[in-house]
This record gives structure tokens, C-alpha cells and sequence, in this order.
């Protein structure tokens, strides 16, 4: 592994010091969080007579870009915004920088052959022993000169490095816990023919000194698999993980089914990886099974996935003061992405995401006015919670049906063969065949109701690759949380002509919004929908969703439900993306 080492250099205000030391004291754990992830180690801060020394090694391979990303996070940018206005930026930095970097003189070296730069690295940070020392002097004695400094084994220490300013010289060294500074101060004096030794700064902060704050994940865990281990090793570069497993009983009633691993031996699993501190089985219950948990734990960040975050868990980190952080699914260098959806032998059943005109399905509704239902078939990308509106029932059925995915056919009798094994001779609630059709069905589809039809007429079809990778740019996803069994839609319906009229006139709104690709547009349909569905279902909404609507309405061009109501997930339309939404894929005709 090459290291690059980086020195630079910056003013601090005068009436600043002691707050920014205490500030360094308490460094968000965000923050070095990012810094390893950007790989940078050994990061040290000194401090003298209103000057900032900073060196760190760098040890990836793009140095550019992991620099981007450390300042386009989000934490680091907050915690910039209370560092920046101590410091003075020295004027000869160079354009685009904030901190000025010095340029490292090379051929010094002042130390233990083992340990001179170049010949041998210094050991991985977390094998340190040795104290770290930093110096400045005025660009005097042999450096003015222009000649190189001579090289010098001052006693006690195991290497340096020198970088130089337009009117100053820092060194930055290591050294064996017993080395007395003075000592160092009057051999580096020596070295750079200096009529005085060198000042001594203070260190500030330092990246092995920074308490690291506690970190909770919280999930199901179910066959274990690379992309959890890659999730908890980036959950542990914030703190000390710690990891809360939902229990037998609490995954069953978000999935709708049992786990394949038991609560023990997920518990097991997890356990024996070297980067969790801690794992244990959440007590509570519900999308929010680990609140009970968290008085215990007191965790100062929980980090979520981007499929893993909703506002609930948000919120409740804003209540208790804890840093909400969402991740994105990133795999390790070399490995596939995996998720417990894609290795689940159910996967490939597609879900189905009704966009306008539902309930037209229900002859009970379509008696009052024809008109059609636009669904499109969502590949299983993400697991999607159960009693979510996604059709989860009816690919239950589907998995009962034809188990591990879709049977070649005529897409048509597929569905009216999934719709007759869901309602056979004798159900008294019959499930509506825009559920059926939208899992079978790919890509986006109108589906033309007659007056009081169980079936649809006519089905127009689009396959056109512009619309539906259109469609997927605007679609995002926030987890509600399943429905309640109690959840009970159909009680004090408002179901007349003149809401059966609006819910149809809406999705025909919908559909050329959709085929213009006009995003305003098809935001303002696809609410309208909703709205006419909820005149005629108010069941379909609580205050908890009207509260997440309310967040959302400046930020949004519609919204609606993922289905009936009660829960699940929120669906809103936007030009720009929503990070903390959840995307999806529009299955195409190709696939299974």
C-alpha cells in the first residue's frame, strides 16, 4: 500500500483557541467516519502562536475524489461551517483551497533507519506506540539557502517529515513515548542550521485520539450475506457497533413470513464479526421494534440503509437527540450486490404499484362511472414490507401458485389464472384483478373498467424504454410501515358517482401526463387520483401520513399511497431526486 503523506497549514483567529480545542475534543463521529473512508490515517492537528499544522498520510488511489466526497458530505460540511469561522486562510494558498498545502522537502530524514520515510513505513496507526511531535521554525539557515537539510539520528526518534511555507518550515515526527521534546527541538535545530531550536506546537487532535461514540443498525438480518457485512463495516467506521435484530415474531409480522434463520442464530452470526461490539435481539415490536432498546444502548448515531430508512426512525432520532445517517447500498470491491430479496428463492415474483385510478378495479366502485387503473410491475429490487400495498397478497399467491418466478405464457390468462386461485367460488371480498394483472403484466399498463366489471375490457401496453426509465426518475418511496391487522379500509365509505368521476378523470390525466413525460403534470394528476380516493375511502389516510404529506409538499409534485391506505408506503413524484427514497424498477417485457 503507497502512503502520501499531507501537510498543511492555516491561521487561527486570535480569539479562538480554546474553542477550537475544546470543538476537537468532541469531533462528530460522522466526521471520522468520512475521514477513513477517504482514506486518510495518522490525522493530526497542531497548534502554535495562532498557526494550524495538519499532516495525515493518505493511503487510496484517487486522491481527487475522495476528497470531493469528503466535502460533499453532509456532517463534514456541518461541522465545517463551526470550524471555518475560527481559521484564517493564509494568503498565498493556492486558488480552491481553504487550508494551504505545504510542500514536503524531500531527502530529510531524522531518525532511526527503520524508520526514515521511503525505506520503511511506519507501522498501520492502530499498531502506534510512539508520540507525535510537530515543530515550526522561520524558512531560515539551510532551507533559505537552498540546500538540504543535513540528515540527523536524533535520539528517541522514529521519523519526520518536513514541509515548508514561504516563510516557515514544519516537522512533523514520531517518537518513542520517553523522547523528551527539548531533545528532539535541539537536534532538528542542528539539522537545519537554525540559530534556535524550533517551537514546540501543541496537538489539538488526532485521529487515534478521537473518542469513538456508539453506532446502532437495527434490521432483520436473514442469510447473512456479503452486502450485511459490508453494511456493518461501514456502520462500524462511525463507532462501536452495535447491531439490534428483529425477532422471529417481529419479522413475521412486517414480511409475512418466517425467518429462515431463527433469532439465535442470526444473533450467533453476527456476534462472531469482529466489527460489531455488540448484538442483540430488539425487544419491542413493529417498524420500531429497537425503540425500548435504545435507553440501554444510548447510541449517539443510527445508521440506516437507503431501503432500511423512514420518517418514523427519523423522527425519533430527532426526539432523542441521536445523528440519523442513511448509506447506500455499496458492495465490496469485487462482489456482486446482494440482498436477502435477491437471494430469497421468492425473488423474482415481481410487485405491483397501482399510479391512478385505483379502486376502478372494484365493480362496487365502477358501477358509479367506468374507467381505468395504471399499474405497472416493480421487479423485487428491494424487500418490500407486507400489507404494503404492493400487492404482497396476491404475490403470495403467486409464490403458492408458481413459486420462484413467473411461468412462460400469455401474460392475459397468467393473471386470470393468479385472480381465480386468489378468489375462488365463495369469497365474499374479492380481490380487485388490477392486482393480478399489475404483477404479471411488464412495464406500464391502462387498464380499461366497464361498469361494474370485474375484468377489464381492453389493456393498452407501454414498453417504450424513454417512458419507463422517465417513470423511474420520478417515483420515490418513503416507508410507512405495514398495515395493522385492525386496518379496516372499507368502513364509512363515501362511494358516488361524482368521486368515481374524478378518480377516473384523474388517471386519464395520469396517463397522458405520463406518455408526454411532462413531470408537473403527471405530479398533478397522480394526486388528484389519490385525493378522489381518499373522498370516497377516508379510512385510506391517518394524521401520521397527512404529518408526512405536510414534510413533503414543498419538495413534491404528488403523492399518493402505495395502495389502500393504513400504512405502507408513501409514493411522491419529483423532477430532482429524494435521497431518502426508495427507487424502483419498472420490470420490462424480457424478463421472467
Amino acid at each position: 500500500m503507497s502512503t502520501r503523506a499531507v501537510g498543511s497549514v492555516i491561521g487561527l483567529k486570535p480569539e479562538f483557541p480554546a474553542q477550537y480545542v475544546a470543538l476537537h475534543a468532541n469531533v462528530f463521529p460522522g466526521v471520522l467516519a468520512r475521514i477513513r473512508q477517504s482514506h486518510i490515517r495518522n490525522y493530526t492537528i497542531f497548534l502554535h502562536d495562532g498557526l494550524l499544522f495538519s499532516h495525515f498520510e493518505y493511503t487510496g488511489t484517487d486522491f481527487d475524489a475522495d476528497m470531493a466526497a469528503m466535502a460533499t458530505d453532509e456532517t463534514t460540511r456541518q461541522w465545517w461551517t463551526l470550524t471555518d469561522q475560527m481559521q484564517q486562510p493564509c494568503d498565498w494558498r493556492a486558488a480552491g483551497e481553504w487550508w494551504a498545502t505545504l510542500a514536503e522537502l524531500e531527502g530529510f530524514a531524522a531518525g532511526r533507519a527503520d524508520g526514515r520515510i521511503g525505506v520503511q513505513p511506519w507501522a498501520p496507526e492502530g499498531e502506534r506506540t510512539a508520540v507525535r511531535l510537530a515543530f515550526v521554525a522561520p524558512r531560515s539557515g539551510a532551507v533559505a539557502a537552498g540546500r538540504s537539510p543535513a540528515s540527523a539520528s536524533i535520539p528517541g526518534v522514529i521519523g519526520a517529515r518536513a514541509f515548508v511555507s514561504p516563510t516557515r518550515v514544519f516537522v512533523y515526527c514520531e517518537a518513542e513515548p520517553d523522547t523528551a521534546a527539548d531533545a528532539v527541538a535541539t537536534g532538528l535545530q542542528w539539522a537545519f542550521g537554525l540559530d534556535t531550536p524550533p517551537a514546540q506546537m501543541t496537538a489539538v487532535f488526532h485521529t487515534e485520539g478521537a473518542a469513538r461514540g456508539r453506532v446502532f443498525v437495527s434490521g432483520c438480518f436473514d442469510m447473512l450475506h456479503s452486502g450485511h457485512v459490508a453494511f456493518f463495516r461501514e456502520a462500524a467506521s462511525y463507532g462501536d457497533l452495535y447491531v439490534g435484530l428483529g425477532s422471529d415474531a417481529t419479522i413475521f409480522q412486517l414480511k409475512g413470513r418466517r425467518t429462515i434463520n431463527s433469532q439465535a442464530e442470526r444473533k450467533y452470526m453476527i456476534d462472531a464479526l469482529d466489527c460489531v461490539t455488540e448484538c442483540r435481539v430488539n425487544t419491542g415490536s413493529g417498524i420500531l421494534d429497537f425503540e425500548p432498546d435504545l435507553d440501554d444502548i444510548r447510541p449517539d448515531i443510527l445508521i440506516v440503509n437507503e431501503d432500511g430508512h423512514t420518517p418514523a426512525k427519523e423522527a425519533l432520532c430527532r426526539e432523542r437527540g441521536i445523528e440519523y445517517v442513511k448509506l447506500r447500498r455499496v458492495p465490496h470491491a469485487g462482489l456482486p450486490p446482494r440482498s436477502t430479496t435477491t437471494l430469497r428463492a421468492e425473488s423474482l415474483i415481481p410487485f405491483r404499484i397501482d399510479l391512478a385510478g385505483g379502486w376502478l378495479d372494484q365493480p362496487y366502485v365502477s358501477t358509479c362511472c367506468p374507467g381505468s387503473v395504471l399499474t405497472i410491475s416493480i421487479e423485487p429490487t428491494v424487500e418490500f414490507n407486507d400489507r404494503s400495498g404492493m400487492a404482497s397478497s396476491t404475490r403470495r399467491k403467486a409464490i403458492a401458485l408458481w413459486h420462484n418466478a413467473l411461468p412462460h405464457g400469455d401474460p392475459q390468462l397468467l393473471a386470470k389464472v393468479l385472480f381465480s386461485f386468489e378468489n375462488p367460488p365463495g369469497t365474499k371480498e374479492v380481490a380487485g384483478s388490477q392486482d393480478a394483472l399489475g404483477i404479471v403484466l411488464p412495464g406500464l399498463n391502462r387498464l380499461h373498467y366497464e361498469r361494474g366489471e370485474y375484468w377489464p375490457s381492453r389493456i393498452e401496453p407501454v414498453h417504450d424504454e424513454a417512458i419507463l426509465s422517465w417513470l423511474e426518475r420520478r417515483m420515490f418511496l418513503l416507508t410507512l410501515g405495514p398495515r395493522v391487522s385492525t386496518f379496516r379500509v372499507l368502513d364509512e365509505t363515501r362511494i358516488d358517482e361524482a368521486g368515481a368521476q374524478a378518480l377516473a378523470a384523474a388517471a386519464d390525466a395520469c396517463w397522458d401526463a405520463i406518455l408526454a413525460r411532462d413531470t408537473a403534470a403527471f405530479g398533478a394528476a397522480f394526486r388528484r387520483s389519490f385525493e378522489a380516493q381518499v373522498a370516497m375511502f377516508p379510512k385510506m389516510v391517518d394524521d401520521g401520513i397527512r404529518e408526512m404529506i405536510e414534510k413533503y409538499r414543498d419538495r413534491a409534485l404528488g403523492w399518493k399511497l402505495s395502495g389502500a391506505g393504513g400504512g405502507g408506503y408513501l409514493i411522491l413524484v419529483s423532477d430532482e431526486p429524494l435521497n431518502e427514497g426508495i427507487t424502483v424498477r419498472i420490470r420490462r417485457r424480457d424478463s421472467l
